[in-house]
């Protein structure tokens, strides 16, 4: 953990503009105003000349969305010249694509820019199920996306997929792993579809949602067996990769390291503090550099960051270690969990076993003390 007097290492920069916004998504964005992307990088980079960031001093930095690549190569290559000062030396740059705004010239322009690494959200190979999504397009443009990346010299590429899809079925999903893995990334995140009961994509898909995780356990177990087979590393609950090419800077948040967030709904969190930018880009291409004036600041705990760090090191495969968390865990829990098969210890280190990945987050919650 960094202490309060350094600046964190770790930078995530917010582009919440989407062609489409699916119901599913819980994160901030917006389908309307990408004529206000130029004014909105401004306020970007007023906000990141605020930080007084040294020379080399970033290790990660992740541009995530919405869809980053949907504002133009121009544009990201501003924030790219920007930023260029701060990049230490082998630093992860990463950014998020839908894979319908990829081409060949946007990928050499990300690459030459200092993009290293691309995240393309590919959630499912299967036309219907993409639909299903509120994803446009087929197969074929996934596959001429990674053709533009692998011509442009990129050589660490994620894709992003999601299981447990209202009406997919065993064959669907083993039609998705198979393409997956014809497209050979270094990286897969394939996580269960998350949608909050009550909101507009669960009214939407009801009974045929229900069924969709009913079946979420079982394909999880077929996605991490035939992806293990592959030579891919199971690094976290929902993450694969090829050993190496595990992302850095989704690491430092699972690891409890410090972070600052910039743009508009971004989060940091800085020793016991965590704040959050105004949701709202109006206000935050008003504030200009300013958003002290409308972020919501959080003072954190002992407890609270012994909590984050149990249930985050937990999804990981190191674990974490017994005495950092002594304290928070009810033994009898921690027993029962271990009889039962969810929970082992390999010298002074508690991780999940196989069973326990799928149902990490149940694991957590019945581990900690009242």
């Amino acid at each position: 953990m960094a202490s309060s007097d350094m600046q964190p290492s770790h930078l995530y920069i917010h582009i919440p503009f989407c062609a489409v916004r699916c119901d599913y998504c819980d994160f901030y964005s917006t389908a309307d105003g990408i004529g206000r992307a130029a004014a909105y990088v401004d306020a970007l980079l007023a906000e990141l000349a605020g930080l007084d960031l040294g020379p080399a001093s970033l290790d990660t930095v992740y541009l995530g969305g919405g869809t980053p690549t949907l504002i133009g190569a121009t544009l990201i290559e501003k924030i790219m010249a920007a930023l260029a000062v701060s990049l230490g030396p082998g630093a992860e740059v990463t950014i998020e694509a839908n894979p319908s705004t990829l081409n060949r010239e946007l990928a050499d322009r990300l690459r030459h820019s200092g993009v290293n690494r691309v995240s393309l959200g590919v959630q499912s190979f299967d036309t219907r199920l993409r639909q299903n999504l509120g994803r446009a397009g087929g197969t074929g443009v996934i596959f001429r996306a990674m053709e533009s990346l692998r011509g442009a010299g990129f050589e660490n590429v994620g894709i992003d997929l999601i299981f447990a899809i209202p009406g997919q079925e065993a064959g669907e999903l083993e039609d998705d792993i198979r393409q997956a893995l014809s497209l050979r990334p270094e990286h897969i995140s394939w996580y269960e579809l998350s949608a909050a009961d009550g909101g507009a994509y669960a009214l939407k898909w009801g009974k045929e949602l229900s069924r969709a995780r009913e079946n979420g356990p079982d394909f999880y177990e077929s996605v991490t067996t035939a992806l293990e087979a592959a030579g891919y590393c199971w690094y976290e609950t929902s993450n694969y990769a090829i050993p190496g090419r595990q992302c850095r800077h989704n690491l430092s948040y699972w690891q409890g390291e410090d972070y600052l967030g910039i743009g508009a709904g971004a989060w940091s969190t800085r020793s016991f503090e965590r704040w959050r930018n105004v949701e709202d880009i109006d206000l935050y291409i008003r504030d200009r550099g300013r958003p002290d004036e409308s972020r919501m600041l959080e003072h954190l705990g002992e407890k609270e960051k012994m909590t984050e760090k149990l249930a985050l090191g937990l999804r990981m495969d190191s674990g974490l270690k017994r005495d950092e968390v002594e304290g928070l865990i009810d033994p009898g829990e921690e027993r029962l969990l271990k009889e039962r098969g969810y929970l082992v210890n390999e010298g002074d280190r508690i991780y999940l076993t196989r069973a326990g990945r799928f149902v990490a987050n149940e694991i957590c919650a019945r581990l900690l003390r009242d």
